[in-house]
């Protein structure tokens, strides 16, 4: 069954050996990453693959390096699952031509590359590169821009170019870098066209997300622009806007879901406070959605923004009865999306429904006793009341 079986490695990405598919003349390339990940599987493991994902999902928590890597060396090790169970391939068949000899030594490798997931970024396959989360994040940069009449695309390579192809600004050139965002915003916008505007807008927003990671904000100069340019956007009037309302909103919700640097945070609240009576459902209905995919994904932490702003939906329009069920999922994660919304309820004076909302979300996490302490407090003056 082997055709190929080179025993000379340099990277995890170098060809081990190239095999047939059982029922097919189709080729799988077996790279020394697939090699490695097998080899674990079965002499640490016992064959058992969910055991390896769950020893390596405890190992991950050690540092942000490690759930890096944890990240994408799980991409590779469900998409090599996938594959060979799709094609009919056992790990036997990788393992079978190959000395015990050779297997030892490589084995030396493998703990370290696997067990300890110690490696560099272009070291990296490109099921590790292309992870669920880079293509979830590359779509809500600009994976919708398609659809908009003017595509953000022709003002996003313009707005690139004001950056600097490598380095890093300091906190002093981050208020120069600010003037030319700032002049190419103004001049752009005295001649725009009611599509170029949104275009232009949309644009920055993710441009300026995508170069953050290079500039010293400690001012926040840039931040504070991204909000200005943040609610320029959102207040436009698109009724009129030759897109679907609903790809219009999906943009923009997953632009917030994924937005990772609080330059959105000021008007949040704001954004979803202004939705029409016929976005409501929309919204609710696309962060919904969104939770669901993340969640099915591991994308714990995306999926919990999704949730937040569920919640600040339901705050923002007073939507009273979604107020508990969605505090029972929220659970005691975080605190002030569950303080929020009783805080709202006690505004108008639904003091059952502020006390429902903290019993909904007690129970074991992060801010148990504080949210806790919360309720029996407002519980104890309500009875004074």
């Amino acid at each position: 069954m082997a055709l190929k079986k080179p025993r000379v490695i340099k990277y995890g990405n170098d060809l081990f050996f190239e095999i047939k598919y059982p029922k097919s003349n189709k080729i799988f390339k077996i790279t020394y990453w697939d090699l490695w990940i097998v080899i674990i599987l079965v002499n640490t493991f016992n064959r058992d693959w969910d055991e390896m994902i769950g020893y390596l999902h405890l190992k991950a928590n050690d540092s942000l390096y490690s759930r890096n890597n944890f990240e994408a060396l799980l991409n590779h090790i469900h998409l090599l699952r996938q594959t060979l169970t799709k094609v009919g391939l056992s790990l036997d068949n990788i393992l079978e031509e190959t000395d015990a000899q050779f297997i030892k030594k490589q084995e030396l490798k493998a703990k370290r590359k696997i067990l300890e997931m110690e490696f560099n970024s272009n070291e990296k396959s490109p099921w590790m590169i292309y992870t669920p989360k880079k293509k979830l994040y590359m779509r809500a940069m600009h994976g919708h821009w398609n659809h908009f009449p003017v595509n953000p695309k022709q003002y996003a390579n313009s707005l690139e170019k004001l950056f600097k192809s490598s380095g890093f600004y300091t906190e002093n050139q981050s208020f120069t870098l600010e003037t030319k965002l700032s002049n190419f915003i103004n001049k752009h916008e005295a001649r725009a066209s009611y599509h170029e505007l949104f275009a232009l807008y949309r644009a920055f927003l993710t441009v300026v997300i995508e170069k953050m990671d290079m500039v010293d904000d400690s001012c926040a100069v840039i931040a504070d622009l991204y909000e200005e340019i943040f609610k320029k956007y959102f207040i436009l009037d698109r009724t009129n806007l030759d897109m679907p309302l609903s790809d219009f909103l999906l943009d923009l919700i997953e632009l917030i879901i994924w937005e990772d640097y609080g330059c959105t945070d000021r008007y949040k609240p704001e954004f979803f406070a202004k939705l029409t009576t016929s976005e409501i459902p929309l919204v609710e209905s696309i962060l919904q959605k969104q939770r669901d995919e993340l969640s099915k994904l591991k994308l714990e932490y995306q999926a919990e923004n999704s949730l937040t702003f569920l919640g600040m939906l339901y705050v923002q329009h007073q939507l009273f009865d979604k107020f508990v069920p969605t505090a029972k999922v929220m659970g005691t994660r975080e605190w002030e999306r569950i303080t929020t919304m009783a805080e709202m309820a006690e505004k108008h004076q639904k003091y059952d429904l502020a006390l429902a909302v903290y019993e909904a979300c007690l129970g074991p996490g992060l801010h148990e006793n504080f949210l806790k302490e919360k309720y029996l407090k407002l519980k104890k003056e309500y009875r004074k009341k």
